[in-house]
């Protein structure tokens, strides 16, 4: 028989398919006993916020960054509103110089926005920041990048005019660069400098030349005769 009959609201936080079962855990004149399950949906709510499902992990200056990172569109409760395809745009949080490339904008599939071959062209470390709207932005974790391998050679320090056999100063200055600007810190390249262009009779430079690069840059102390 029927002893009591009740309501109560329930506001479920996550999605899913859920199962609700009715406890009564008895009394002095009635004995416990438990309701066989009712199944039901939940659904997520509407688009709210994003967040990042996968970070951006460290890379090479110019490499794609790996895994692909996706930032997914969620509800208010961090649901995954599976329906969106809201328009994500991801962007260096503080670039300070630096040049983000792949970052959108890119719509999301089963509410997630995958990035793939994304990649930042200076040394440092950044985070990225998504937005969406009016949605609530999400920052990513911090992610650093390193130099690419030595290709090029660059006066960083350069020769002034000077008096014949005397030494240039301040020191002539060759630093070790990637193909984006970054210098490498872990070149051991010997450099060597000459004298490229020179008034006809004129003597050949004088002077430390040759040096091994132990660090990111040389400085050479040179004169000409």
């Amino acid at each position: 028989s029927t002893v009591a009959v009740g309501t109560c609201s329930l506001t479920p936080a996550s999605a899913g398919t859920k199962t609700l079962v009715a406890t009564y855990s008895g009394d002095a004149n009635f004995a416990g006993s438990v309701s066989a399950g009712v199944s039901h949906t939940v659904t997520a709510g509407t688009e709210a916020k994003l967040a990042f499902q996968v970070q951006p992990s460290d890379a090479v200056a110019g490499a794609a960054l790996t895994p692909a990172i996706e930032v997914v569109v969620q509800d208010a409760q961090g649901n995954t509103v599976t329906g969106s395809t809201a328009s994500v745009t991801l962007a260096l949080t503080a670039p300070n110089g630096a040049v983000l490339t792949g970052g959108g904008p890119v719509n999301a599939v089963n509410g997630i926005a995958t990035f793939s071959g994304l990649s930042v062209d200076s040394v440092g470390s950044y985070t990225l920041t998504a937005t969406s709207g009016s949605l609530t932005a999400a920052t990513s974790a911090s992610f650093g990048i390193t130099p690419g391998a030595a290709s090029q050679l660059v006066f960083t320090g350069q020769p002034s005019n000077a008096v014949a056999g005397n030494t240039i100063a301040p020191p002539v200055q060759v630093t070790i660069q990637d193909a984006f600007g970054n210098t490498v810190t872990s070149a051991a390249t010997q450099i060597t400098v000459a004298i490229g262009t020179k008034p006809p009779g004129s003597s050949n430079l004088s002077g430390t030349t040759i040096m091994p690069a132990a660090s990111r840059r040389r400085a050479m102390t040179l004169f000409s005769l």
